[in-house]
């Protein structure tokens, strides 16, 4: 599992909780032929007007991938109403269809797992600091499954309550061709996300990563296929 994808997930519930922080390495550089991934990421036009945009850019990729952008938003609101602490996603290229497909195969099963829940519960729980006082029983997983993104695609809830405050969470990982993209959304505490809205914005990254590459040509590092 990508310890970025990893830390997103559990960080963006811990910051509501305990004021926890966290930031990646900005400032990598993609390889030559790398397509323009910044227009892969949620866009401001996919959210309700106000959002307001975090720290975006290039970072090192996983082992096997060519290039990793990661992106979000500190606060937004979709047009239902439903207001979030945060958007956070990212997209990750490879030279070939058939890595990303293991990736997410992989990445799925960890977090459908018992063993990756409580990899999950601990980075939760330590991010969150000790004044909030959260244990494993104060979180809750959801599996939903694949929600018909790209080729293949993972959903699932994590429900956090401690101190008094619940706090909700998609987080939706998919794959479109030779882009792995990962996608969580943090509610406000006591916000509940509807699937659609989960969905909707996986739609909207899985739009923006078929038109950009049908734009540019390249699906990898080395130039266009």
């Amino acid at each position: 599992m990508t310890g970025r994808g990893w830390s997103c997930a559990a960080l963006s519930v811990a910051l509501v909780l305990g004021g926890a922080a966290g930031a990646s390495a900005l400032g990598a550089s993609p390889p030559a032929g790398t397509p323009d991934m910044a227009g892969m990421v949620v866009q401001s036009a996919d959210l309700a007007a106000g959002a307001v945009a975090g720290q975006q850019g290039y970072v090192k990729p996983p082992r096997q991938f060519s290039a990793e952008y990661v992106a979000g938003f500190t606060k937004a609101s979709t047009s239902d109403g439903v207001s979030f602490y945060s958007v956070a996603d990212l997209v990750a290229i490879a030279p070939s269809a058939a890595t990303v497909s293991t990736f997410v195969g992989l990445e799925t099963q960890l977090f459908r797992s018992k063993l990756g829940h409580k990899l999950l519960d601990t980075v939760i729980i330590q991010a969150a600091g000790r004044h909030v006082h959260l244990k494993a029983k104060n979180i809750a997983y959801q599996t939903v499954g694949s929600v018909g993104v790209g080729q293949s695609s993972f959903l699932e809830t994590i429900g956090v309550s401690a101190r008094h405050v619940s706090v909700h969470e998609d987080v939706i990982l998919f794959q479109q061709g030779t882009v792995y993209g990962f996608l969580t959304l943090t509610a406000e505490p006591g916000e509940t996300i509807p699937q659609s809205d989960a969905t909707s914005l996986a739609d909207a990254m899985d739009s923006h990563i078929t038109s950009v590459l049908a734009a540019s040509g390249p699906t990898g590092a080395t130039g266009t296929s």
